[in-house]
C-alpha cells in the first residue's frame, strides 16, 4: 500500500518469460504469427502520429536500441528519418517479420540476453514493455547504463488506474504483465534506476503512464516511492472494479466506447485495403512522416 504498484503472483522465472515470449506471446495476445494489415494501419498510423507530436525529443538522434520492437513501425519511421535503428523483439516470428518484410535490424532475444558497451545509444524505446519485465528497475539500471550521458529513454505502460474502469470484471490482468503501474510509481521506479523525466515531457505528459527520462543526477532511494495517496487511489480503482461486471469508464460511456472501437476498427480495415502488402502501408507513412519532418 505504499506505492500503488500491483504486482503479479507468482513471478515467472527468467527462463520461463524468455520462453513464452519466445514462442507464444504473440500468438496468444494477436491471434496471428504476424500483424493483420488492418493492424499494420492501425500502428504505422498510431507511430507516425507519436514521432511527429514529440518531434523535438526524436530529432537530432542518431543511434536508438528499440526494446521489445514488436512489429517494427517505430525502426521503419525512424530509420527514415535518420535514426540508426537496432531492435530486440524475443518473438521470433514478429522479429522475422521485421527482418523479411521491413528490412530492419532487429534480433531474436530478451534483455537479460543482449549485452551493449555503456553508452551505446542516445536513444532507447521502451514502449509497453516495461510491464512484463520480472524486474523493472533491474532492467531500467541496465538500460541506462547503455544511454549516452545526453541520450532519453522512452517509457510507456498501461495506466493500471485506467485499465481498471476500462476493463470487464476480472479482465484486469494479463500472465505477461508482471508490473501494473499508475503515473506515480512509473516515475517513482524509473528514479530508483538513476533516470528522472525530461521538463518538458513531465509538461506534456502529466497525468500519463508514459514519458522521456534522462540520468538523473542524483538517484532516489526506497523511502522515496512511498506515496500512501497514490496507492489509495490505485486500491479503490481495483475495488471498484471488482464491484462492478461492465467497464465504468472515466471517459465516455462502456457502450459509447463499444461503438467507437467498431467504428474504429471499421476504418483500419477499409483503409488497409488500400495497399497488398504491409510494405507498402509503411512507406505511406515514411513520406507523411518524412514530409511533417520537413516543415
Amino acid at each position: 500500500m505504499d506505492c500503488g504498484i500491483v504486482v503479479n503472483d507468482p513471478i515467472p522465472s527468467d527462463g520461463e518469460l524468455a520462453q513464452f515470449y519466445r514462442t507464444d506471446y504473440r500468438t496468444q495476445y494477436k491471434g496471428l504469427a504476424e500483424p493483420r494489415m488492418r493492424q499494420v494501419w492501425r500502428n504505422f498510423s498510431y507511430m507516425a502520429k507519436h514521432i511527429n507530436a514529440f518531434r523535438d525529443f526524436y530529432r537530432d538522434r542518431e543511434r536508438c536500441l528499440d526494446m521489445g520492437a514488436g512489429s517494427g513501425e517505430f525502426m521503419y519511421l525512424a530509420s527514415n528519418i535518420g535514426i540508426d535503428c537496432l531492435g530486440i523483439e524475443p518473438d521470433e516470428k514478429y522479429s522475422a517479420y521485421c527482418r523479411d518484410r521491413l528490412g530492419l535490424s532487429v534480433r531474436s532475444q530478451t534483455l537479460e540476453e543482449s549485452d551493449f558497451s555503456d553508452g551505446s545509444f542516445d536513444l532507447i524505446r521502451l514502449s509497453h514493455v516495461l510491464e512484463h519485465m520480472r524486474d523493472p528497475v533491474r532492467s531500467l539500471k541496465t538500460l541506462r547504463r547503455w544511454l549516452s550521458d545526453d541520450g532519453l529513454i522512452y517509457i510507456e505502460v498501461p495506466n493500471i488506474d485506467r485499465e481498471a474502469a476500462a476493463k470487464m470484471r476480472g479482465r484486469i490482468f494479463h500472465f505477461g504483465h508482471i508490473f501494473n503501474f499508475n503515473p506515480w510509481n512509473l516515475r517513482a521506479a524509473a528514479l530508483l534506476a538513476g533516470l528522472e523525466e525530461h521538463p518538458g515531457s513531465l509538461r506534456a505528459n502529466a497525468g500519463e503512464t508514459m514519458g522521456f527520462f534522462r540520468k538523473a543526477i542524483i538517484a532516489s532511494g526506497p523511502r522515496d516511492i512511498v506515496n500512501r495517496p497514490k496507492a489509495q487511489f490505485t486500491f479503490n480503482a481495483l475495488a471498484d472494479h471488482y464491484r462492478h461486471a461492465l467497464p465504468r469508464p472515466t471517459d465516455g460511456s462502456a457502450i459509447g466506447r463499444g461503438v467507437e472501437k467498431v467504428r474504429q476498427r471499421l476504418g483500419e480495415m477499409f483503409a488497409s485495403r488500400r495497399f497488398d502488402r504491409p510494405e507498402q502501408i509503411a512507406e505511406h507513412f515514411s513520406e507523411y512522416l518524412a514530409g511533417s519532418f520537413a516543415r
